[in-house]
This record gives C-alpha cells, structure tokens and sequence, in this order.
C-alpha cells in the first residue's frame, strides 16, 4: 500500500512517514488492501513495517484501539470479471465512453465496502477464509440460479463453480449474505425461478434477502446472445409467483425474504407494495423499493411546501418512461398546488441505449438536452439527481453546466428533497 496522504497532527506524521512511502506489514501481516489496513491497524499495540526508497524500517506504535493512524493510500488494482454472462450490462455499452464504466469487476472486496454484487466464481478457499477472518460481512452475491448447469451457461463459465458450498460455508461462519437474481424470460424463470428461490430460502437467515431484477437490454448488443426483455404479462406473472412464495415465507419465518424490483410494477400496472413489505429496504440500491421510499418521503413534504413563491417559476421535471406516471399523477399536481409554480414534466426518450432502457439512472446528456432544447418557456429544468454520478457527470459525461450552456436555461437535480428545492426558490 503506497502512501498517498498523512494527515496533519496525526500518529502517522509524528512517526515521520512520508508521502510515497510504501506500507508492507502490520503486525508480520502483509497489507495488500485498505480492508486489511484497517482490520491490523485497529490493534492497540502494532508493529508497522515500511519501505522507503531502498531502504525499510520498523516503527512500533502504541495507542487506542479505535485511532486511526492518518494515513490515505493510492487505489489499489480490485479484480475483474473472468465471466461472459449472457446478459452482461457492460458488454452492451457503446463506443467512446470513459474507461471505467467498461471495467466488469468481480472482487469481494468491493462487495464488502461498496455493495457491489459478485457472482464468487473466482473466489478461492484462501479467500474465504480471509472473509470469515476478517468479518468481510454482509456480502452481495449474483445467483441468477441455483441450478449449476443453467448457472453455468448464464454466467457464460464452462465448469460448475460450487457456489452453494461457498455460500454454506460463509453462512456457517455467520457470514450474511444477500442476493439477487437477473431474470431472463424464458431462462431463469418459471420453475427454475422457484427453485432458486427455495434453495436461497432453506439457507436463511444467513441469507438475509433475494432481489428479483429485470434484465437490461440495449440496442448495442451486435453478436450477443439474443434476450427477451420483461412484457406486461410476464411481469405481471412474476408478480403474482413471487408474491405467493413470499407470502408463505412471511408465515413460516416472518420475512417476506423475496423482494422484486420496482419495474416489475410498473410494467405489471400494479400499486407498490407499502413501506412494510420491503423490510427496512435492504436491496434499496438494486431498484427495489425505491419508488415506494420516494412516494413515502414525498408524502411526509408536502406540508413543508412553501403556499407561495415570490416571483412566477416554471419548472420541468425532467424523468424516464418508468417514473412518468408517478411523477405526473403525483408529483406534478402537489407541486402546481403552489402560488406561482408551474410544473410540467418532459419524459426523455432513451435513444442513446434505446428505447427498451426506460430508468432515470441511465440517462443520458445527450438524450436530455434533445428532449428539452424545444421547450423554451421553462426557468428550470429539474434532473433526478440519479442520473448523475459522484462527480456530477451523466454517462456521456455530460455536466450540469453544459446542459445550463446548451439549454440556455438553469439547470438543477433533486434526488428526493423537493422541500429543500422550493424553499431555495421561496
């Protein structure tokens, strides 16, 4: 681990480490990641050694247990995805977009601080063990199917890669895990479906949750293998089996356990479940639930809307297919409930994936500004915030500023704090 920071006032710097200096042990343990980092360094009593130029050294340090040392380091290089899955979102990229969104990567790691789901095909006993070790918990798991033949042909693998055994193992090492299967009609569903789901139910609660998502097809996919997107009727269908299945769970071990995202609904036609039903929201960051959250923390607004603005503003909400009809059937009439505040909404048309990717978080600059550069009686077009990454950039790397420029009109985001926005416009 290379140094890259050491903070001021700080063990690190009154024990003279230095920028550029490279981090090899804690303890005689080898240090290759911030999670080893930061599971040696909490120690009371450590032996730290470093290497600088060509030189090493040994520094033995006391304090708390729970002090950190103040240093930051240099990323380190997190592994790839050895896979070819049938349904692989990244190998359905265009040309020309920034190097990092075509990195596939499959690493525990990652999974463990950021979330990030891993299907565990390259991971090996050592690292297992280092898992249960270190505590590496909760982590998220790709299944897609339980079956290891059909896993296999999914995952694009030529060898059964065991995972029930890997997930009994971190289970038995109270190791929680959730999951998510990629439904594909005509693949993964209908009685494999059920009997993936069973085969995840029977190991709970060290599996705390599955999430059903729907595959995401692009118009870029040339020479892949040929999928079938979700339609009205076979949402609808998945609704009502997954919803059985999870009624019977709640009676037998009081968790509904099975979750499906939100665009089964929507394409089903049918309400979302309430709050209750998504259990805390665990696979929130997967598309589940998150319309209910919306619609919930929405509602608990309203009474902090401003009755009036001072001076007339026209806003446009600026959504995708999916969210059209909340927004307009919800949103929009609360929001024109204002003195001085007209809202409409622009529903943009995705044709830098196609039209079958309908969702706010695939938006693209380009299919914004399209979609709005005809409207010229607005003040502000309101982004969802979504869209955008941490470093205010859509995935054609578009920014806010450009779309001002381009737009010739303010441009802002909201995620879900509509108040706040308003209250800024008061």
């Amino acid at each position: 681990m290379i140094i890259s920071k050491v903070h001021k006032d700080s063990i690190a710097e009154d024990i003279g480490l230095k920028i550029g200096d490279r981090l090899v042990s804690i303890n005689g343990n080898s240090i290759d990641d911030i999670i080893d980092y930061r599971y040696h360094a909490s120690d009371e009593y450590i032996e730290i050694a470093i290497d600088r130029d060509e030189h090493s050294f040994i520094v033995e340090i006391e304090k708390d247990p729970d002090e950190e040392l103040g240093l930051d380091f240099e990323p380190v290089k997190y592994r790839s995805c050895g896979n070819k899955c049938i349904f692989c979102f990244i190998d359905q990229n265009p040309d020309n977009l920034r190097s990092n969104l075509y990195f596939k990567d499959e690493d525990f790691r990652l999974s463990f601080l950021h979330g990030n789901y891993v299907t565990l095909t390259n991971t090996t006993q050592k690292d297992l063990d280092r898992i249960v070790a270190q505590r590496l918990t909760p982590l998220y798991v790709s299944v897609h199917a339980t079956n290891p033949t059909l896993r296999s042909f999914m995952l694009g693998i030529k060898r059964e890669d065991k995972l029930l055994e890997k997930l009994d193992f971190l289970i038995r090492h109270h190791i929680e895990i959730h999951t998510q299967i990629v439904l594909c009609p005509g693949i993964n569903d209908g009685d494999h479906l059920i009997r993936t789901v069973e085969d995840l139910y029977q190991r709970r609660p060290g599996i705390s949750s599955v999430a059903i998502v729907p595959v995401g097809l692009t118009r870029h996919r040339h020479k892949l293998y040929q999928l079938n997107s979700i339609s009205r009727h076979h949402a609808s269908h998945t609704i009502d089996t997954v919803e059985s299945l999870a009624a019977r769970f709640k009676r037998e071990s009081g968790s509904h356990f099975v979750h499906l995202a939100d665009e089964f609904y929507i394409l089903a036609e049918r309400d979302f479940p309430l709050s209750e039903r998504y259990e805390g929201f665990q696979q929130y960051e997967n598309g589940v639930g998150m319309m209910r959250y919306f619609l919930d923390e929405f509602e608990k607004q309203i009474s902090d809307f401003p009755a009036k603005l001072k001076n007339p503003t026209k806003i446009n909400l600026v959504t995708a297919a999916l969210a059209s009809t909340t927004i307009n059937s919800i949103v929009i009439p609360e929001l024109n409930k204002i003195k001085n505040l007209s809202a409409t909404s622009t529903v943009v048309r995705n044709l830098f994936y196609g039209d079958s990717v309908t969702v706010t978080g695939l938006m693209t600059g380009i299919d914004i500004y399209d979609n709005c550069s005809k409207l010229t009686d607005v003040d502000i077009h309101l982004l969802p915030g979504n869209c955008l990454n941490v470093d205010g950039l859509t995935l054609d790397d578009w920014t806010i500023d450009k779309l001002k420029q381009k737009l010739k009109t303010d441009v802002q985001y909201v995620n879900i704090d509509y108040a706040d926005f308003l209250q800024k416009l008061e």
